[in-house]
């Protein structure tokens, strides 16, 4: 690949709405401008440059419907004439939440006929399905809208591998000519150095509280963790999401009934930097998710390269990477007499919480930090579609 190349990344969300999806774009960015590629990410509003990454160029668009939103974009990407476009795909992006929308589709389609070479990042594939009409026709629209641009797309890469393997018969079903490549997910807050101090023990994690997220079984591990150890602390690093919310709201009230709510700490929202220098003061990091340690995860990673022993189960995401013993501990189940077992075997055995974290450290620097990830993009982009065009000099706007 040519530094040449222009890159458009279009993406969901991005700042200053709380955004996964929205941080990836921005940290890909970042390391693509490093090796000399031009960038930018056009998205919904609000969208304007993040303090974590003031330097790349962001275009927000507004529009009452998905497809108003993705005709939007299309026209700012028509004028900025990438050689790339890189969709960060989630079934709901730009709204239509359970039923998905054919707005990325109709993107995909649009940025093919301008020439460009067409990247899709599949960050979330499809509903589940379920008993519940209204679910189980949302999950058939996805799976169609995930069908069509298997079709379309260049290159379609997934987070996590086991997904990958999910989506390969129907990419075989739409005459895919190319294999569903797998790009992992970077830190979205770049770690920082371990700052361990005597006499404290603390645990934490860094989310937004999701209903997979599985938050409950951190405050009964917490509750049993102080049995042993009373002077162990909770952090909840970030933005649990919309108190509105009803699952949001039930957690603050976990918590305020908890037995050790005055051990508890919710930062809220903080920029990506101080959220680095808080987690690197953990002792423990807790990994909650229903689907297990994976690489699909950009929180997960600073835990990771902070060096910290992270506890987790193994679900149907997690791959080869994780090594119980090695870079993370598996706790038996989901549950908070499990991790609170796993827990409490790390804060006793030193030779164990030392080897947890150096294997944690190996495994980010081998396979998570955004120079790894962005090779793993440039690696597996197809060769320039025969339209692509060399790119020209950004208009003026």
């Amino acid at each position: 690949m040519s530094p040449a190349r222009r890159f458009a990344l279009v993406s969901p969300n991005y700042y200053p709405r709380t955004c996964g999806v929205g941080d990836f774009s921005m940290r890909l960015a970042q390391d693509l401008q490093r090796r000399g590629f031009e960038c930018e990410i056009f998205s919904r509003t609000p969208a304007e440059p993040n303090p974590a990454g003031p330097d790349v160029p962001i275009t927000g668009v507004a529009g009452a419907t998905p497809m108003v939103i993705a005709d939007r974009i299309r026209r700012r990407i028509e004028a900025y004439a990438p050689t790339d476009v890189v969709l960060q795909y989630t079934p709901q992006m730009f709204g239509a939440w359970r039923f998905g929308s054919a707005a990325p589709v109709w993107l995909a389609n649009a940025a093919r006929r301008m020439g460009a070479n067409v990247v899709v990042v599949a960050h979330e594939l499809f509903l589940p399905w379920s008993k519940r009409p209204d679910v189980t026709l949302g999950a058939a629209l996805m799976h169609l809208q995930l069908a069509a641009l298997l079709r379309i797309a260049d290159r379609v890469l997934v987070t996590v591998e086991r997904r990958a393997a999910t989506i390969r018969w129907m990419a075989r079903a739409v005459g895919r000519r190319h294999d569903v490549g797998v790009m992992r997910v970077g830190p979205n807050s770049l770690p920082h150095a371990r700052a361990h101090q005597p006499g404290r023990f603390r645990l934490g994690t860094f989310s937004t509280l999701g209903r997979d997220k599985r938050f409950e079984v951190m405050l009964d591990c917490f509750e049993r963790v102080r049995a042993r150890r009373p002077e162990a602390e909770l952090i909840v690093l970030g933005d649990l999401g919309d108190p509105a919310l009803l699952h949001v709201r039930a957690f603050h009230d976990a918590v305020a009934r908890h037995p050790g709510r005055e051990r508890i700490r919710l930062t809220g929202k903080l920029p990506l930097e101080e959220i680095a220098r808080e987690l690197a003061t953990l002792d423990v990091y807790l990994f909650t998710m229903m689907t297990g340690a994976n690489t699909r995860s950009g929180t997960l990673p600073v835990a990771l390269g902070t060096g910290l022993p992270v506890v987790a189960v193994k679900g149907v995401e997690t791959d080869g990477l994780f090594v119980d013993g090695e870079n993370v501990v598996f706790a038996e189940r989901l549950d908070g007499p499990a991790f609170a077992a796993a827990v409490l075997r790390v804060s006793e055995d030193a030779a164990l919480a030392g080897r947890l974290s150096a294997g944690a450290a190996a495994l980010y620097h081998d396979h998570l930090t955004w120079e790894r990830v962005v090779d793993q993009l440039l690696s597996q982009v197809d060769a320039p579609h025969p339209a692509v065009r060399t790119a020209s000099p950004s208009p003026t706007r």
